[in-house]
């Protein structure tokens, strides 16, 4: 069957908690992670047949086509399979980069779900797929996924979940900072173990691994990520953001991976909008979404 142009969307994700377990013998960093889509900011691929290769255009961008995630995820399939399709992508860019969003890492997974739903792809069971998205990027695993979930190891365990955000307004808030994933680990690293001991309170979101089943409408939202400690020192600007919104009374906030995106949570739509254009104000574009 000949295959035809398919849309595809690649949504954002968010870490309502990150905990930075430790470092392993191989340099990489073991996390415990709740992911959470964020399908109010997505990029969207056009997929389109073409004679060989696979191409990438992306308005606004200047790729490397062999280093992107894409380009990448198509070859790694290719060499698994041998099942090479010649694609052209249309990649419109929305997620920002350098933002703990893991935009990249979505675009990758919405082409390894291209390739597997081609009528002509032999296909690839579930745990050959998860390790090779795994081999792509740590947040790959998740984005092939429909839902939260907890992560662990470099992000490649992963354990469906349920959040309760019935109710809620997120506000994900974009400030035009770029923060180096590997700097973060690396400041992370040299701190000192008193200072990567943390007191935590409040309750959890889930309903694992957590005891409390009280959910966000009835007490504070637990959120958590053991990055800020050596971000925001770094990076001012985002804890003064973060402090902007909850005190426009936001029932919680955190950075989102890395950085430099910050969430939140509201209970009153209508302190998430006003909030949203307070932001504006300050030249810091957010993104909206009602659960």
């Amino acid at each position: 069957m000949e295959a035809s142009t398919v849309k595809m969307t690649a949504p954002a994700k968010v870490n309502i908690y990150l905990e930075i377990v430790g470092k392993r013998d191989d340099g990489y960093h073991e996390l415990k992670t709740l992911f959470h889509p964020y399908p109010a900011l997505c990029d969207k691929l056009e997929i389109s047949p073409a004679d060989s290769g696979c191409s990438i255009h992306c308005p606004g961008f200047e790729l490397d086509t062999e280093s992107n995630l894409i380009w990448q995820a198509w070859n790694k399939y290719a060499d698994a399979t041998g099942f090479r399709p010649g694609v052209h992508v249309f990649l419109e860019k929305n997620i920002p980069t350098g933002a703990g969003l893991g935009g990249g890492s979505s675009d990758a997974a919405a082409m390894l779900r291209y390739l597997q739903q081609r009528p002509d792809s032999p296909g690839m069971d579930y745990d050959k797929l998860n390790a090779l998205a795994a081999g792509l990027g740590a947040d790959v695993p998740f984005f092939l996924l429909d839902g939260p979930a907890w992560a662990s190891g470099i992000g490649e365990k992963l354990e469906p979940c349920s959040v309760d955000l019935e109710g809620m307004t997120a506000l994900l808030a974009c400030p035009d900072v770029h923060v180096n994933t590997a700097s973060a680990y690396k400041n992370w690293s040299k701190l000192s173990d008193e200072k990567k001991q943390r007191t935590k309170s409040g309750f959890c979101l889930t309903t694992h691994p957590c005891d409390y089943k009280n959910t966000a409408s009835k007490t504070r939202a637990m959120l958590f990520n053991d990055f800020e400690t050596v971000v925001f020192p770094e990076f001012p600007y985002l804890r003064e953001i973060k402090e902007l919104i909850l005190g426009a009374g936001a029932a919680g906030a955190v950075m989102s991976g890395s950085g430099a995106s910050i969430f939140s949570l509201f209970r009153d739509r209508a302190q998430a909008l006003k909030t949203a254009e307070d932001l504006k104000t300050k030249s810091v574009q957010s993104v909206i979404c009602h659960f």
